[in-house]
């Protein structure tokens, strides 16, 4: 009995350490968001972010990169050299992570917008970028020819004629500006020399489909020839098969969404984190506002007078820096899968924790009302099933802090770091840990000194940067950038988690090959004996709580996975301890409680079989007794039930332990003095 009584002891502090993970777990999970889980990357993407910056600046310096409405008509005009790459808009990877979009132009490329001018979002870009290249061409390199139908784009630029003349709007304007393209590029010569370029803000109504095949063939010879194109609205719209249009050769294409847009690869080059396009650069562009009408008008009044170029350096933008820029966009959109990848990871494990915890509220029903019956069975004090608040929050401490890591034994070297690969060169691009303003895992408070949440690490990007393909580059190929190369060996997956267990070890030293199942521990010192002394099988008289999920659960590193992983654990251990409460001992101990409820039915049976008998023989020969005999023989077997019911309950206290149908079969033994003096008068 002392060991039964154990045994339902270890069974009640695992029932209370379950009850507390389930206390604990509730809140945790119904607080935790998933989209803050990825938290190297989202410092990565700031890092990444102001490298982006900085190359930026130095690819478009001034008039080609700055906000347009912090600049002062004070600024100086022109350059040594035709700019190569401008601003067109502002990528936003985070709420507080931004870096100007740069793509390359003249002497690269061409421009394609996929709404037309109708869409203000758009008319503010072309006037911007008109406005960018104006102010920052050296005088007389650029000439400007503008297509608009709806003819009021560009009308606060007035006064450069000679420079920019007022923009065509009909089908015969546009097919002079073509006709003067292709002149130009059929007069082209080696060498210097100014550079045209054909903004197309909305096509006339009447353009037919020879008309878009003139303005394709420009864009396919334009980057050799010195001329460029800004073309909004194209593709056009696929009406027939004349208007159906492929996207413009060498062009920076952008997709207009609301209130977003997305900016695609540049000419020659991707911003796919493979290297392999085509693919976009991923993060929401808002594309540059109308500039200032004031700024327009002094800009346009100094262009229209004569002005010269001031003194500076004869030079181009880094090569360095725009490969680094590539770069660095590529290892961006590496980074934003990994996030898809966690928050995905993370969502999982989110809806598996909370499956489980579910599932083991059910477990702890059935186990708090099975160790009950066997308690009262065991007689001696109730079982106390309910975790008290110390548990809770050693509980809470244990689910939300780090994980623990694995306990190396005694006399075991540590293995030495692994060495750095031969295929990452050391000018490779390398996650940065700078602050971080990702939203923070909301949970209940913590105990005091609590650590936070582990960081989730992310392998370092190693693809190679494409800088040439079949196609005109317009971009000089150069040095290698830092980040970016090429790697050697199979590639890494960009969703993979270096680092990252294969199940989450917790418990004893060396829990995942002694073969005993670890528990999560709770730690603290609780008033209550911790549960020791389980089995590691179930044997086959066990009687179960049902199927118990695997241990190992998604993302176990989480938050989400650490408590489900927890959870399940505790799950083993309440059907363990159910097992171990059904083991022989118990079975042992229901029979000795049996024999013993038989003795006290048969006592009061035997006891009201003695009172008859003297009734029953006194009934014989007195009339007036016999009236009374026979009830009273009828309800002495009821009397001698009704005592021992009472007897046992006064001893155990449990109704499910008194055994009535048992008692009632010994108590009717009580009716045989009636029977035999019945017979005895039938045959007399």
């Amino acid at each position: 009995m002392a060991r039964l009584r154990a045994r339902i002891e270890r069974a009640a502090a695992q029932h209370r350490h379950t009850a507390a993970l389930v206390a604990a777990a509730g809140p945790i999970l119904d607080a935790y968001s998933p989209t803050a889980a990825p938290v190297e990357q989202y410092a990565e993407q700031h890092d990444l972010a102001a490298s982006l910056r900085s190359d930026a600046a130095m690819l478009a310096p001034g008039w080609l990169g700055a906000q347009l409405d912090a600049l002062t008509p004070a600024t100086p005009l022109g350059g040594p050299l035709p700019p190569t790459f401008v601003r067109v808009g502002q990528a936003h990877p985070l709420d507080d992570a931004r870096f100007p979009v740069i793509v390359p132009l003249l002497r690269a490329g061409h421009i394609a917008v996929d709404a037309d001018a109708r869409d203000d979002r758009v008319a503010g870009l072309l006037r911007s970028l008109v406005l960018r290249l104006l102010a920052s061409s050296p005088p007389g390199s650029v000439r400007i020819r503008a297509v608009d139908a709806e003819g009021a784009t560009f009308g606060r630029f007035t006064g450069i004629e000679t420079i920019m003349p007022p923009p065509v709007t009909d089908a015969d304007g546009l097919r002079a500006v073509l006709g003067e393209g292709e002149r130009w590029l059929a007069a082209r010569a080696d060498g210097p020399g100014p550079t045209l370029l054909i903004v197309i803000a909305s096509l006339p109504e009447l353009t037919e489909g020879r008309d878009l095949a003139r303005i394709a063939g420009l864009a396919h010879a334009g980057p050799a020839g010195r001329l460029h194109l800004i073309a909004a609205g194209w593709p056009p719209p696929p009406l027939t098969a004349e208007t159906t249009q492929a996207p413009l050769p060498h062009a920076t294409q952008i997709a207009i969404r609301n209130p977003h847009a997305w900016v695609g690869d540049p000419p020659g080059t991707t911003f796919s984190g493979t290297g392999v396009g085509p693919a976009r650069l991923n993060a929401p562009v808002y594309l540059d506002a109308d500039p200032p009408a004031e700024l327009v008008r002094q800009v346009c009044a100094q262009l229209s007078g004569p002005w010269t170029a001031p003194p500076t350096a004869v030079g181009e933008p880094s090569r360095t820096a725009w490969l680094e820029y590539v770069g660095a966009a590529q290892r961006l959109d590496a980074v934003r899968r990994e996030v898809i990848a966690v928050v995905a990871e993370h969502k999982a494990a989110l809806k598996a924790a909370k499956d489980d915890l579910v599932a083991i509220r059910a477990k702890l029903a059935q186990h708090q009302a099975f160790l009950t019956d066997i308690a009262g069975e065991a007689g001696g004090r109730p079982v106390d099933c309910t975790p008290s608040w110390q548990e809770i929050q050693a509980a809470h401490a244990a689910l939300t802090g780090p994980p623990r890591p694995p306990v190396r034994p005694r006399g075991i070297p540590m293995a030495p770091p692994p060495a750095p690969s031969s295929g990452i060169p050391q000018g490779a691009w390398a996650p940065g840990r700078g602050p971080v303003n990702a939203p923070p895992i909301s949970a209940p408070p913590l105990p005091p000194g609590t650590p936070a949440v582990p960081r989730v690490s992310a392998p370092p990007h190693t693809g190679a940067i494409l800088t040439g393909g079949g196609q005109h580059t317009g971009v000089l190929p150069g040095a290698a950038p830092r980040h970016a190369a090429p790697q050697s060996g199979p590639p890494h997956p960009t969703s993979a988690m270096p680092g990252t267990p294969a199940a989450m070890r917790v418990g004893a030293p060396n829990a995942h090959t002694t073969g005993n199942i670890p528990r999560v521990p709770v730690s603290g010192a609780p008033p209550r004996p911790p549960v020791s002394g389980m089995p590691a099988t179930v044997g086959a008289g066990a009687v179960g709580t049902g199927v118990v999920s695997p241990v190992i659960a998604p993302a176990p590193e989480s938050v989400p996975g650490r408590t489900s992983t927890a959870l399940r654990v505790a799950a083993v251990g309440l059907k363990q301890s159910q097992a171990a409460l059904s083991a022989p001992g118990r079975q042992a101990a229901s029979t000795r409680r049996i024999w013993v409820n038989a003795a006290i039915y048969f006592g009061f049976a035997l006891l009201a079989a003695i009172v008859q008998i003297p009734t029953l023989l006194a009934g014989e020969r007195f009339s007036e007794i016999s009236i009374i005999a026979l009830p009273c023989a009828l309800v002495l077997p009821a009397i001698a039930f009704g005592l021992g019911w009472l007897t046992i309950g006064a001893m155990t206290r449990r109704t499910t332990s008194r055994t009535p149908v048992l008692g009632l079969v010994i108590s009717l033994l009580a009716l045989i003095p009636l029977l035999v003096f019945g017979g005895v008068l039938l045959l007399a």
